[in-house]
Protein backbone atom coordinates (compact mmCIF):
# COMPACT_ATOMS: atom_id res chain seq x y z
CA UNK A 1 0.00 0.00 0.00
CA UNK A 2 3.10 2.00 0.27
CA UNK A 3 3.07 2.77 -3.73
CA UNK A 4 -0.50 3.96 -3.48
CA UNK A 5 0.22 6.48 -1.14
CA UNK A 6 2.98 8.00 -2.63
CA UNK A 7 0.97 8.35 -5.59
CA UNK A 8 -1.76 10.12 -3.98
CA UNK A 9 0.80 12.55 -1.97
CA UNK A 10 2.54 13.47 -5.36
CA UNK A 11 -0.96 14.50 -6.96
CA UNK A 12 -1.79 16.61 -3.96
CA UNK A 13 0.48 19.72 -5.42
CA UNK A 14 -2.03 20.10 -8.45
CA UNK A 15 -4.77 20.61 -6.02
CA UNK A 16 -2.95 23.49 -3.93
CA UNK A 17 -1.56 25.24 -7.16
CA UNK A 18 -5.00 25.62 -8.91
CA UNK A 19 -6.94 25.97 -5.29
CA UNK A 20 -4.24 29.16 -4.18
CA UNK A 21 -4.08 30.43 -8.06
CA UNK A 22 -0.13 30.28 -7.71
CA UNK A 23 1.82 31.27 -10.62
CA UNK A 24 5.04 29.50 -10.96
CA UNK A 25 7.35 28.98 -14.06
CA UNK A 26 5.69 27.31 -17.04
CA UNK A 27 8.05 24.20 -17.21
CA UNK A 28 8.14 23.60 -13.28
CA UNK A 29 4.27 23.93 -13.18
CA UNK A 30 4.60 21.46 -16.32
CA UNK A 31 6.36 18.99 -14.12
CA UNK A 32 4.55 19.48 -11.21
CA UNK A 33 0.66 18.56 -13.17
CA UNK A 34 1.97 16.45 -15.52
CA UNK A 35 3.60 14.26 -12.37
CA UNK A 36 0.21 14.60 -10.95
CA UNK A 37 -1.33 13.16 -13.98
CA UNK A 38 1.09 10.38 -14.06
CA UNK A 39 0.68 9.38 -10.55
CA UNK A 40 -3.40 9.67 -11.22
CA UNK A 41 -3.20 7.65 -13.79
CA UNK A 42 -0.94 4.92 -11.91
CA UNK A 43 -3.56 4.71 -9.25
CA UNK A 44 -6.36 4.20 -11.54
CA UNK A 45 -4.47 1.19 -13.34
CA UNK A 46 -4.10 -0.62 -10.27
CA UNK A 47 -7.64 -0.22 -9.09
CA UNK A 48 -8.81 -1.40 -12.72
CA UNK A 49 -6.96 -4.64 -12.60
CA UNK A 50 -7.80 -5.13 -9.48
CA UNK A 51 -11.69 -4.76 -10.37
CA UNK A 52 -10.45 -8.01 -12.78
CA UNK A 53 -11.86 -10.10 -9.74
CA UNK A 54 -15.27 -8.82 -10.49
CA UNK A 55 -15.44 -8.83 -14.74
CA UNK A 56 -15.26 -11.09 -17.36
CA UNK A 57 -10.92 -10.92 -18.08
CA UNK A 58 -11.53 -9.35 -21.96
CA UNK A 59 -13.97 -6.57 -20.28
CA UNK A 60 -11.64 -5.83 -17.44
CA UNK A 61 -8.66 -5.31 -20.04
CA UNK A 62 -10.87 -3.13 -21.93
CA UNK A 63 -11.98 -1.55 -19.03
CA UNK A 64 -7.82 -1.27 -17.60
CA UNK A 65 -7.11 0.21 -21.37
CA UNK A 66 -9.90 2.94 -21.07
CA UNK A 67 -9.04 4.02 -17.72
CA UNK A 68 -5.24 3.83 -18.18
CA UNK A 69 -5.90 6.54 -21.35
CA UNK A 70 -8.17 8.86 -19.36
CA UNK A 71 -5.16 11.16 -18.79
CA UNK A 72 -4.94 11.35 -22.38
CA UNK A 73 -8.26 11.87 -22.60
CA UNK A 74 -8.47 14.67 -20.40
CA UNK A 75 -5.66 16.75 -21.95
CA UNK A 76 -7.75 16.12 -25.22
CA UNK A 77 -10.89 17.19 -23.63
CA UNK A 78 -8.99 20.47 -22.79
CA UNK A 79 -7.08 20.78 -26.44
CA UNK A 80 -10.41 20.17 -28.52
CA UNK A 81 -12.06 22.75 -26.23
CA UNK A 82 -9.69 25.33 -26.84
CA UNK A 83 -9.91 24.41 -30.25
CA UNK A 84 -13.44 24.89 -30.46
CA UNK A 85 -13.85 28.32 -28.63
CA UNK A 86 -10.90 29.01 -31.25
CA UNK A 87 -13.21 28.60 -33.93
CA UNK A 88 -14.55 30.65 -36.08
CA UNK A 89 -17.26 28.93 -38.76
CA UNK A 90 -17.83 32.31 -40.66
CA UNK A 91 -13.71 31.73 -41.82
CA UNK A 92 -13.99 28.69 -41.54
CA UNK A 93 -9.48 28.49 -40.75
CA UNK A 94 -8.04 25.78 -38.88
CA UNK A 95 -6.50 27.74 -35.42
CA UNK A 96 -3.63 26.73 -33.67
CA UNK A 97 -5.47 25.41 -31.14
CA UNK A 98 -7.11 22.91 -33.36
CA UNK A 99 -3.68 21.78 -34.60
CA UNK A 100 -2.87 20.49 -30.82
CA UNK A 101 -5.37 18.19 -30.93
CA UNK A 102 -4.43 16.52 -33.99
CA UNK A 103 -0.68 16.48 -32.40
CA UNK A 104 -2.09 15.36 -29.07
CA UNK A 105 -4.21 12.34 -30.87
CA UNK A 106 -1.54 10.91 -33.33
CA UNK A 107 1.67 11.71 -30.91
CA UNK A 108 -0.03 8.91 -28.31
CA UNK A 109 -1.05 6.50 -30.67
CA UNK A 110 2.15 6.59 -32.40
CA UNK A 111 3.91 6.17 -28.93
CA UNK A 112 1.17 2.90 -27.41
CA UNK A 113 2.45 1.26 -30.92
CA UNK A 114 6.61 2.30 -30.89
CA UNK A 115 7.56 2.15 -27.76
CA UNK A 116 4.56 -0.17 -25.93
CA UNK A 117 4.14 -3.06 -28.76
CA UNK A 118 8.13 -3.31 -29.07
CA UNK A 119 8.78 -3.60 -25.27
CA UNK A 120 6.54 -6.57 -25.29
CA UNK A 121 7.79 -8.43 -27.92
CA UNK A 122 11.15 -7.86 -26.81
CA UNK A 123 11.49 -7.81 -22.93
CA UNK A 124 9.72 -11.49 -23.58
CA UNK A 125 11.89 -12.55 -26.27
CA UNK A 126 15.07 -11.50 -24.17
CA UNK A 127 13.18 -13.52 -21.11
CA UNK A 128 12.19 -16.45 -23.06
CA UNK A 129 14.86 -16.58 -25.50
CA UNK A 130 11.50 -17.46 -27.90
CA UNK A 131 8.91 -15.93 -30.36
CA UNK A 132 5.74 -14.64 -28.71
CA UNK A 133 3.29 -16.40 -29.22
CA UNK A 134 -0.21 -15.01 -29.53
CA UNK A 135 -2.26 -17.79 -31.42
CA UNK A 136 -5.71 -18.49 -30.19
CA UNK A 137 -6.16 -14.58 -28.24
CA UNK A 138 -6.72 -11.24 -29.40
CA UNK A 139 -8.99 -12.04 -32.48
CA UNK A 140 -11.55 -9.50 -31.56
CA UNK A 141 -9.47 -6.75 -30.78
CA UNK A 142 -7.58 -7.36 -34.35
CA UNK A 143 -10.04 -7.27 -36.17
CA UNK A 144 -11.57 -3.89 -34.60
CA UNK A 145 -8.68 -2.15 -34.52
CA UNK A 146 -7.82 -3.14 -38.69
CA UNK A 147 -11.60 -1.83 -38.74
CA UNK A 148 -10.88 1.33 -37.03
CA UNK A 149 -7.43 1.56 -39.13
CA UNK A 150 -9.17 1.23 -42.24
CA UNK A 151 -11.80 4.17 -41.50
CA UNK A 152 -8.90 6.30 -40.20
CA UNK A 153 -7.49 6.86 -43.80
CA UNK A 154 -10.90 8.29 -44.39
CA UNK A 155 -9.60 11.75 -42.27
CA UNK A 156 -6.93 11.81 -44.54
CA UNK A 157 -8.72 11.71 -48.01
CA UNK A 158 -11.26 14.04 -46.70
CA UNK A 159 -9.01 16.55 -44.85
CA UNK A 160 -11.55 16.48 -41.69
CA UNK A 161 -12.82 14.14 -39.05
CA UNK A 162 -16.62 14.27 -40.47
CA UNK A 163 -19.12 14.72 -37.59
CA UNK A 164 -20.56 10.57 -39.29
CA UNK A 165 -17.12 9.07 -39.39
CA UNK A 166 -17.07 10.37 -35.80
CA UNK A 167 -20.44 8.67 -34.95
CA UNK A 168 -19.10 5.14 -36.55
CA UNK A 169 -15.73 5.64 -34.91
CA UNK A 170 -17.50 6.02 -31.31
CA UNK A 171 -20.14 3.17 -32.06
CA UNK A 172 -17.13 0.88 -33.01
CA UNK A 173 -15.35 0.78 -29.27
CA UNK A 174 -19.24 0.86 -27.84
CA UNK A 175 -19.65 -2.37 -29.69
CA UNK A 176 -16.18 -3.35 -28.74
CA UNK A 177 -17.22 -3.46 -24.61
CA UNK A 178 -20.26 -4.56 -25.57
CA UNK A 179 -18.43 -8.01 -27.67
CA UNK A 180 -15.74 -7.98 -24.75
CA UNK A 181 -18.50 -8.35 -21.75
CA UNK A 182 -20.31 -11.51 -22.84
CA UNK A 183 -16.82 -13.35 -22.65
CA UNK A 184 -16.29 -15.38 -19.50
CA UNK A 185 -14.32 -14.20 -16.42
CA UNK A 186 -11.36 -15.83 -15.21
CA UNK A 187 -8.97 -14.81 -12.14
CA UNK A 188 -6.22 -12.27 -12.60
CA UNK A 189 -2.68 -12.81 -11.97
CA UNK A 190 -1.93 -9.01 -10.01
CA UNK A 191 0.99 -7.89 -9.11
CA UNK A 192 2.38 -5.00 -6.80
CA UNK A 193 -0.31 -2.24 -5.82
CA UNK A 194 -3.00 -4.11 -7.80
CA UNK A 195 -2.25 -7.68 -6.05
CA UNK A 196 -2.60 -5.94 -2.40
CA UNK A 197 -5.70 -4.08 -3.74
CA UNK A 198 -7.04 -7.49 -4.91
CA UNK A 199 -5.99 -9.43 -2.15
CA UNK A 200 -8.78 -7.04 0.39
CA UNK A 201 -12.42 -8.72 0.98
CA UNK A 202 -14.73 -8.29 -1.70
CA UNK A 203 -16.45 -5.14 -0.16
CA UNK A 204 -12.92 -3.62 1.22
CA UNK A 205 -11.88 -3.84 -2.24
CA UNK A 206 -14.64 -2.39 -4.36
CA UNK A 207 -14.44 0.76 -1.58
CA UNK A 208 -10.89 0.93 -1.89
CA UNK A 209 -10.89 0.88 -6.04
CA UNK A 210 -14.10 3.63 -5.98
CA UNK A 211 -12.03 5.76 -3.93
CA UNK A 212 -9.27 5.72 -5.96
CA UNK A 213 -11.46 5.93 -9.20
CA UNK A 214 -12.92 9.05 -7.53
CA UNK A 215 -9.84 10.69 -6.15
CA UNK A 216 -7.45 9.84 -9.39
CA UNK A 217 -10.34 11.32 -11.58
CA UNK A 218 -10.30 14.47 -9.26
CA UNK A 219 -6.38 15.12 -9.93
CA UNK A 220 -6.68 14.72 -13.75
CA UNK A 221 -9.31 17.01 -14.00
CA UNK A 222 -7.82 19.68 -11.74
CA UNK A 223 -4.70 19.47 -13.59
CA UNK A 224 -5.11 18.59 -17.57
CA UNK A 225 -5.43 22.16 -18.63
CA UNK A 226 -2.72 23.90 -16.45
CA UNK A 227 -0.54 21.12 -17.72
CA UNK A 228 -1.24 21.97 -21.26
CA UNK A 229 -0.51 25.54 -20.56
CA UNK A 230 2.07 25.22 -19.00
CA UNK A 231 3.47 22.89 -21.56
CA UNK A 232 2.42 25.76 -24.24
CA UNK A 233 4.24 28.71 -22.17
CA UNK A 234 7.58 25.95 -21.74
CA UNK A 235 7.96 25.48 -25.69
CA UNK A 236 7.58 29.87 -25.81
CA UNK A 237 10.15 30.09 -23.61
CA UNK A 238 12.32 27.61 -25.05
CA UNK A 239 12.19 28.30 -28.41
CA UNK A 240 10.60 24.94 -28.88
CA UNK A 241 7.49 24.59 -31.16
CA UNK A 242 4.37 23.91 -28.99
CA UNK A 243 3.27 21.00 -31.81
CA UNK A 244 5.94 18.59 -31.18
CA UNK A 245 5.71 19.27 -27.42
CA UNK A 246 2.11 18.43 -27.67
CA UNK A 247 2.41 15.72 -29.78
CA UNK A 248 4.86 14.09 -27.35
CA UNK A 249 5.56 15.01 -23.98
CA UNK A 250 2.04 15.43 -22.85
CA UNK A 251 1.55 11.87 -24.24
CA UNK A 252 4.63 10.65 -22.30
CA UNK A 253 2.79 12.08 -19.35
CA UNK A 254 -0.64 10.27 -19.91
CA UNK A 255 0.41 7.11 -22.26
CA UNK A 256 3.11 6.09 -19.83
CA UNK A 257 0.91 3.92 -17.03
CA UNK A 258 -0.58 1.45 -20.04
CA UNK A 259 2.69 1.36 -21.61
CA UNK A 260 4.54 0.17 -18.30
CA UNK A 261 1.39 -1.63 -17.27
CA UNK A 262 2.04 -3.78 -20.50
CA UNK A 263 5.71 -4.14 -19.56
CA UNK A 264 4.94 -5.32 -15.97
CA UNK A 265 2.74 -8.42 -17.72
CA UNK A 266 5.20 -8.98 -19.51
CA UNK A 267 8.15 -9.44 -16.89
CA UNK A 268 5.49 -11.35 -14.98
CA UNK A 269 4.99 -13.69 -17.96
CA UNK A 270 1.70 -12.46 -19.11
CA UNK A 271 2.56 -10.80 -22.44
CA UNK A 272 -0.66 -11.86 -23.67
CA UNK A 273 -2.40 -9.53 -21.30
CA UNK A 274 0.11 -7.07 -22.11
CA UNK A 275 -0.45 -6.71 -25.60
CA UNK A 276 -4.01 -7.19 -25.18
CA UNK A 277 -4.02 -4.11 -22.85
CA UNK A 278 -1.89 -1.79 -25.27
CA UNK A 279 -4.06 -3.19 -28.37
CA UNK A 280 -7.10 -2.24 -26.47
CA UNK A 281 -6.17 1.19 -25.74
CA UNK A 282 -4.83 2.12 -29.27
CA UNK A 283 -8.32 0.99 -30.63
CA UNK A 284 -10.08 3.46 -27.79
CA UNK A 285 -7.70 6.30 -29.09
CA UNK A 286 -8.43 5.36 -32.86
CA UNK A 287 -12.75 5.20 -32.38
CA UNK A 288 -13.39 6.73 -29.06
CA UNK A 289 -10.91 9.43 -28.92
CA UNK A 290 -10.96 10.66 -32.06
CA UNK A 291 -14.81 10.63 -31.94
CA UNK A 292 -14.73 12.49 -29.01
CA UNK A 293 -12.86 15.41 -29.84
CA UNK A 294 -15.13 16.03 -32.91
CA UNK A 295 -18.18 16.05 -30.48
CA UNK A 296 -16.22 18.30 -27.82
CA UNK A 297 -15.10 20.80 -30.43
CA UNK A 298 -18.34 21.04 -31.50
CA UNK A 299 -19.90 21.77 -28.29
CA UNK A 300 -17.02 24.49 -27.47
CA UNK A 301 -17.88 25.69 -31.06
CA UNK A 302 -21.85 25.75 -30.28
CA UNK A 303 -23.01 24.31 -33.45
CA UNK A 304 -22.01 20.52 -34.55
CA UNK A 305 -19.33 20.82 -36.86
CA UNK A 306 -17.03 18.77 -38.67
CA UNK A 307 -13.36 18.73 -37.35
CA UNK A 308 -11.00 20.34 -40.16
CA UNK A 309 -7.29 19.26 -40.31
CA UNK A 310 -4.84 21.68 -42.51
CA UNK A 311 -2.03 19.26 -44.55
CA UNK A 312 0.37 19.16 -41.41
CA UNK A 313 -2.49 17.47 -39.49
CA UNK A 314 -3.89 15.31 -42.13
CA UNK A 315 -0.06 14.02 -42.95
CA UNK A 316 0.17 13.23 -39.06
CA UNK A 317 -2.94 11.11 -39.16
CA UNK A 318 -1.58 9.64 -42.37
CA UNK A 319 1.19 8.57 -40.64
CA UNK A 320 -0.22 8.17 -37.66
CA UNK A 321 -2.83 5.17 -40.18
CA UNK A 322 0.28 3.62 -41.90
CA UNK A 323 2.20 2.80 -38.79
CA UNK A 324 -1.26 1.26 -37.17
CA UNK A 325 -1.64 -1.06 -40.68
CA UNK A 326 2.23 -1.90 -40.50
CA UNK A 327 2.14 -3.00 -36.59
CA UNK A 328 -1.07 -5.09 -37.24
CA UNK A 329 0.52 -7.06 -39.77
CA UNK A 330 3.62 -7.60 -37.91
CA UNK A 331 1.49 -9.63 -35.30
CA UNK A 332 -1.20 -11.06 -37.55
CA UNK A 333 1.25 -14.60 -38.15
CA UNK A 334 0.54 -14.52 -33.99
CA UNK A 335 3.86 -16.17 -33.46
CA UNK A 336 6.60 -12.55 -33.09
CA UNK A 337 9.89 -12.77 -33.01
CA UNK A 338 12.42 -10.19 -31.69
CA UNK A 339 13.15 -8.92 -35.51
CA UNK A 340 9.03 -7.64 -35.38
CA UNK A 341 9.81 -5.83 -32.26
CA UNK A 342 13.09 -4.18 -33.19
CA UNK A 343 11.89 -3.34 -36.29
CA UNK A 344 8.74 -1.21 -34.42
CA UNK A 345 11.16 0.83 -32.36
CA UNK A 346 14.11 1.53 -34.80
CA UNK A 347 11.66 2.93 -37.76
CA UNK A 348 9.47 5.01 -34.33
CA UNK A 349 12.78 6.49 -33.45
CA UNK A 350 13.94 7.14 -37.06
CA UNK A 351 10.43 9.26 -37.51
CA UNK A 352 11.00 11.46 -34.23
CA UNK A 353 14.33 12.53 -35.90
CA UNK A 354 12.95 14.16 -38.41
CA UNK A 355 10.40 15.95 -37.72
CA UNK A 356 9.06 18.28 -40.92
CA UNK A 357 6.22 17.45 -42.50
CA UNK A 358 7.93 16.05 -46.07
CA UNK A 359 9.69 13.83 -43.91
CA UNK A 360 6.28 12.40 -42.28
CA UNK A 361 4.97 12.10 -45.05
CA UNK A 362 7.95 9.81 -46.67
CA UNK A 363 8.01 7.61 -43.61
CA UNK A 364 4.41 7.02 -44.22
CA UNK A 365 4.95 6.13 -47.51
CA UNK A 366 7.49 3.54 -46.13
CA UNK A 367 4.83 2.23 -43.50
CA UNK A 368 2.69 1.26 -46.06
CA UNK A 369 5.07 0.18 -48.67
CA UNK A 370 6.64 -2.02 -46.43
CA UNK A 371 2.58 -2.98 -45.38
CA UNK A 372 2.52 -4.32 -48.98
CA UNK A 373 5.41 -6.28 -48.80
CA UNK A 374 4.18 -7.89 -45.42
CA UNK A 375 0.25 -8.25 -46.89
CA UNK A 376 1.93 -10.43 -49.54
CA UNK A 377 3.57 -12.66 -46.96
CA UNK A 378 0.38 -12.91 -44.30
CA UNK A 379 -2.14 -13.20 -46.47
CA UNK A 380 -3.18 -16.40 -45.21
CA UNK A 381 -2.91 -14.86 -41.78
CA UNK A 382 -5.19 -12.46 -42.53
CA UNK A 383 -7.77 -14.47 -44.14
CA UNK A 384 -8.23 -16.49 -40.89
CA UNK A 385 -9.32 -13.70 -39.16
CA UNK A 386 -12.08 -13.56 -41.58
CA UNK A 387 -15.48 -14.82 -40.16
CA UNK A 388 -16.78 -17.65 -41.85
CA UNK A 389 -19.70 -18.74 -43.00
CA UNK A 390 -21.28 -22.08 -40.65
CA UNK A 391 -22.60 -24.93 -42.77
Amino acid sequence: MLWLAACGVIGLPAFILRSYCVNIDPALAAFVFGIGILSAAFLLSWAAEAAQHDMSAALAIAILALIAVLPEYAVEAVLAWDAGQSFSAATGEVTEEMSRVAANVTGGNRLLIGIGWSAVILIFWFRRRRPLDLRGYLSLELVLLSAATALSFIIFTTGQVHMALAGVLIALYVFYLWQSSRQEAVEPDLLGPALAIGNLSRPRRRAVVLALFVYAAAVILVAAEPFVEALVGTGEDLGIEEFILIQWVAPLASESPEIIVAILFSLQASPMDGMSTLISAGLSQLTLLVGSMVVIFSIAAGEPLNFVLDDRQAVEFLLTSAMSVFAILLIIPRVIGWKSGAALIVLFAAHLAIPNEEARLTFAYIFLGLSAGLLALNRRHLLALLPRKSG
